[in-house]
This record gives structure tokens, C-alpha cells and sequence, in this order.
């Protein structure tokens, strides 16, 4: 049932069962947020997205707010502004200094940064700085030096896993990465606690990283909105090797990189060519590129050799976090799973075949995925499956580091080897994009029945039915 409301003194006709941010994003009304995430339930945790509804005493939070027939919002006055402004400096009064020290310490003015000179100040070295949403959203609002004294420094940095750290200095308290790790992963690692001031998001029983459950999908990493949650880095390493004459580099890009590094550039989607990307790699250094086909061939060549001669059902995956999230919830369905090489791991081998050819010295061969799964990252930490894989947030870190632009990058083709891949095209083996939904995917082919899991809570869902006897399917792929 629709219903109408005035926004701005604009009337809308939108569904009953909206939110006040949802009815509003829907009619191009941008309302800031910052522990927001469409696909999960809101808890209005960090009051950016307030709204004055008439006839309302105090200000709503229009993620957690439905509409009603008759509604009358604004959304952007000058009072909600203050407010905003207010709630960000109280934020900012708990947050390490190590971005824009120069406006908290009242030398500078935020309308006078340069973002491009700001990404060159050896003072600032967040891991987010330039792609953070609450240092954007304190630009938007000119969050300057700060009216109260700052408490940033309040906790140890959990660097025990190597790949997944966490800074709880720099959690803002959104809630994301609980969420995700709970309500959409299945892996109940990350929790809140303790309570008031002293509130804080740990992992399990308040152990470090490596003690915890963590499976090291990575997810948290995608959704944390700060530097809270990040991935080691491997930049300065990986510029060390791809900068040296004693040492050869052979890079894969993925084309999952592309969207990211789009939102990262301020470009609009589907404008980035990823031959300019490619290019970029070579910049820097990377003696070869070559193409993520022949790596993503190889494995589903390998999957559709373990369906060809499984007898009878068959569960498979090529997921390091998977199998970690296996050993960990279902240890008991262990050596149940047939288990077969990743796509990382596929272009280690042709990385090495390639090097063989050029008759590079493969002692000293250095290989480099860039990917936008954080998951490649702990994989190639503790499986040292290549020797480094860089997300988005590094290769566009590295890229702004070293001058190159990829909107006017040069073109460069991957190179292409005699590698035969050949495989059904099927989804079943193929590519995975993970989602939020609570099902997994059922697809029919040849006679029998097959589930892909795309998130650990689906993986979750099909591994309980086979535990309990009753799963119907033939296929079970299981992806993180």
C-alpha cells in the first residue's frame, strides 16, 4: 500500500513499509549515514541520518523510522546540520588522530585541504585514509578542531592473525561487522562489550584474533565503514620486489577489482576499463600480468573432474575460509568435503610455468593477485599460496602512491599462455559473487540437483541438512 509524505516540501507517493532513509534514497534525497547497510536490520547506532518530522518533539532516525500516511520530513535545515556536526565531534573525540592532524590541532581548515596533498603527509597513515566514510561525511560537514579532548588511544592493536587486524580505537560502534559476522557469516565471532563508554566490539570471549573463531572471510574487512577492521598490508613489500632488478613479479588481476576501484576513483560504474588497470600494474613495476581465465579455467577444470567421478553426491569447495569455517562449526563433516585448488592457487602453478618459459630465475619469483576478496589475503598469508594478494583499498593506496591514474592509464592487454581450461560453463563452477540472501542458490542441470553457497551462513544452512540426513541435493558447492 503507497502512502504520501512532504520531504523537503516535496511530495512523494511511497510504499508503507519503507523507512524514512529508504523512501528518501528511493526519490534521490541523500541522507548521510554511516552505520547503515541496506541489507541488513537497522539499529540506528550512530545518528547521522536524523530528520525533523513535524509534530515530533525530537529528531528521528530516519533509518529506523517508518513512514506514515501524511508525514512531513526535512531532512538537510541548519538545526539537523548543527546536529550532525555535534554528533561527528563527539565521534571524532574518541578516534585516533592519525588523519588530518593539522585541522584537530586547529593549524588548518577543512575547506582548505587538497585530498591529493592530504594522501601525501607522512603524518596521516590510516589504512582508510582517502576512502574513509566518516572522515568523508566530516569534510561534508567541516568538522575543523575539536570542541572537547580527544580520547583515542585507548586499546592495543590485534595484529595476532597476520592478515585480519583490528584497531578498536577507530570503532565508531556501527554494529556492520558484528552483523555481518553474525547474522549473514554464521561464524559468531564478533560481539559488543562490556557497556556505556567502555563499549567496544571483540572478538569471542575478548581474546585476540588468532584465538578467536575467525575463519578469515574478510567480510568484516568489506563492511567496516573505518580503519577499525583492515587487512595487513603488503604495498611497501610488494613495491620493494616489483622495483628490484634481482627479482621477476607476476601479477593477476581480477576483474571483481574493477567496480571498487570505480567507487574508490569517484567514477561512475562501468566506465573502468580494466586494461587501464592492468596497465597501472605494470607502472609499478609487475614484469607480467597475466590473464585471471586461465587461473579461473584451471580451477573449474579441476571442480568438473571431482563431479565426473564422484559416484554419488558430492560436496566440494575451493574456499580457504570455508574449510576453516568447516574445521571450526562441522569438524565432523570434515572428510566430507573434496576440496580443490583456488583460483590463487591455480595462478601460483601458471605463474610458474610462465616464469619457466622466460627463463626467469623462479627462486626469486614474486607472485601478486589483486583481488577484491579480502579471503585471497589470509590465503596467501598462512597457505603461501602467491606471495602477496592486495584488495582494492591497497592497489588504489599503491596507485595514488606512485602517481598512476587509472582514468587515463595506457591500455595493456594480459598475457594469455597455451593453457587448456576446458570445462562446462556451468554456475555451478564458476565464479561466485557473495550475497546477503538466507538461501542458497538451487540450480538444475543434467538430471541432478545442485546448491551454491554464496556466504557462510548458506554454507551453514546446506551443511545442517546433510549433518541431519535430509539435504535433497546431488551438488553442494560451498563458497564464502
Amino acid at each position: 500500500m503507497a502512502v504520501k509524505i512532504t520531504v523537503n516540501g516535496q511530495i512523494l507517493e511511497v510504499d508503507e513499509n519503507m523507512s524514512i532513509l529508504e523512501a528518501c534514497t528511493a526519490n534521490g534525497i541523500r541522507i548521510p549515514t554511516l552505520c547503515y547497510l541496506k541489507e541488513l536490520d537497522p539499529h540506528a547506532s550512530c545518528r547521522l541520518c536524523v530528520v525533523q518530522v513535524e509534530g515530533m518533539r525530537t529528531f528521528q532516525p530516519s533509518c529506523a523510522t517508518k513512514v506514515r500516511e501524511g508525514m512531513v520530513i526535512h531532512t538537510d535545515t541548519e538545526e539537523i546540520r548543527r546536529n550532525r556536526k555535534l554528533t561527528l565531534e563527539m565521534i571524532m573525540a574518541h578516534h585516533p588522530v592519525d588523519c588530518h592532524h593539522c585541522l584537530r590541532l586547529g593549524s588548518s581548515k577543512e575547506e582548505d585541504l587538497d585530498p591529493k596533498f592530504c594522501e601525501m603527509c607522512f603524518w596521516c597513515d590510516c589504512v582508510r585514509d582517502g576512502i574513509c566514510e566518516l572522515q568523508k561525511l566530516n569534510r561534508e560537514y567541516h568538522v575543523d578542531r575539536l570542541p572537547f579532548n580527544i580520547d583515542g588511544y585507548r586499546y592495543d592493536l590485534d595484529t595476532s592473525l597476520g592478515s585480519v587486524c583490528r584497531d578498536p580505537n577507530k570503532c565508531i560502534k556501527c554494529r556492520r561487522c558484528v552483523d555481518v559476522c553474525n547474522e549473514v557469516q554464521s561464524v559468531h565471532n564478533l560481539a559488543m562489550f562490556a557497556r556505556g563508554q567502555d563499549t567496544r566490539v571483540t572478538a569471542a570471549m575478548d581474546k585476540p584474533m588468532a584465538e578467536s573463531p575467525c575463519v578469515r572471510c574478510g567480510r568484516c574487512v568489506d563492511v567496516c565503514p573505518t580503519g577499525a577492521v583492515f587487512m595487513k598490508e603488503n604495498i611497501d613489500k610488494m613495491l620493494f620486489y616489483a622495483h628490484s632488478y634481482s627479482n621477476k613479479t607476476i601479477g593477476m588481476v581480477s576483474t571483481s577489482l574493477v567496480k571498487d576501484l570505480e567507487k574508490l576513483n569517484n567514477m561512475e560504474e562501468g566506465t573502468l576499463d580494466i586494461h587501464r588497470v592492468i596497465g597501472g600494474m605494470k607502472k609499478i613495476g609487475v614484469d607480467q600480468v597475466v590473464s585471471e581465465d586461465m587461473a579461473i579455467g584451471a580451477s573449474k577444470k579441476a571442480a568438473e573432474e571431482i563431479i565426473e567421478k564422484a559416484n554419488g553426491k558430492v560436496i566440494l569447495s575451493n574456499s580457504f575460509a570455508v574449510k576453516n569455517f568447516v574445521e571450526t562449526k562441522y569438524p565432523e563433516l570434515a572428510d566430507q568435503i573434496t576440496y580443490y585448488p583456488s583460483v590463487q592457487q591455480s595462478f601460483a602453478k601458471i605463474a610458474e610455468d610462465l616464469g619457466k618459459q622466460l627463463g626467469y630465475d623462479t627462486a626469486k619469483l614474486k607472485t601478486v593477485v589483486f583481488t577484491a576478496n579480502n579471503e585471497n589475503g589470509a590465503e596467501a598469508k598462512e597457505c603461501h599460496s602467491v606471495d602477496f594478494s592486495m584488495n582494492a583499498r591497497e592497489v588504489y593506496r599503491t596507485f595514488r602512491r606512485t602517481g598512476v591514474e587509472v582514468k587515463v592509464e595506457p591500455p595493456v592487454d594480459a598475457l594469455k599462455m597455451c593453457v587448456d581450461p576446458k570445462c562446462a560453463d556451468s554456475a555451478v563452477i564458476g565464479p561466485v559473487a557473495f550475497n546477503y540472501e538466507k538461501e542458497p542458490e538451487v540450480i538444475r542441470m543434467q538430471g541432478k540437483v545442485a546448491a551454491v553457497a554464496h556466504n557462510l551462513g548458506q554454507c551453514a544452512k546446506l551443511l545442517d541438512e546433510v549433518k541431519a540426513g535430509t539435504s535433497a541435493y546431488d551438488i553442494i558447492r560451498l563458497c564464502a
